[in-house]
């Protein structure tokens, strides 16, 4: 089912997380708290846990309807971790999915994730990949999501 109407935090969050996980880049079930071992990293809400080392952290931080009540811009950081110490690992899995996402490099808009519209969806910052204390890289990016309730 299609939302009518702007998403909340929650719908936009998991919706992009199920998304993620249709696409075949991550693992997201909002039934679990713990997952098993396995090669695509894992997506969150909110702050970072330690395991497991490949991870998706996934925060929205503005909600900016000051254009139009009803298409909203969503200010949302992905932040990638990869273990090792080898960064391309963090660069890869943070650049496959601004690939997978971003519609400006596809030209395209209106898609729907999950039951909700994306009008588009930009990264607008791509951040440094940076060593965590824990011997694991990892790299914020922001993205501004527009949704279109219609």
């Amino acid at each position: 089912m299609t939302l009518v109407r702007a998403p909340d935090t929650v719908e936009l969050l998991e919706a992009l997380a199920q998304h993620l996980t249709n696409l075949g880049l991550a693992r997201w079930d909002p039934n679990l708290t713990t997952y098993p071992a396995g090669a695509l990293p894992v997506v969150f809400f909110g702050q970072l846990r330690d395991k497991p080392d490949n991870a998706i952290f996934i925060n929205v931080y503005n909600d900016d309807r000051s254009k139009d009540e009803a298409t909203p811009d969503y200010y949302v950081q992905i932040r990638f971790r990869a273990a090792g110490l080898d960064v391309r690992a963090v660069e890869r899995m943070a650049d496959t999915v601004f690939r997978a996402i971003d519609d400006t490099l596809h030209e395209r808009s209106n898609t729907v994730w999950a039951g909700v519209n994306i009008l588009s969806c930009r990264r607008h910052i791509r951040g440094p990949a940076a060593l965590e204390a824990s011997n694991r890289y990892t790299r914020p990016d922001s993205y501004t999501i527009t949704t279109n309730p219609s």
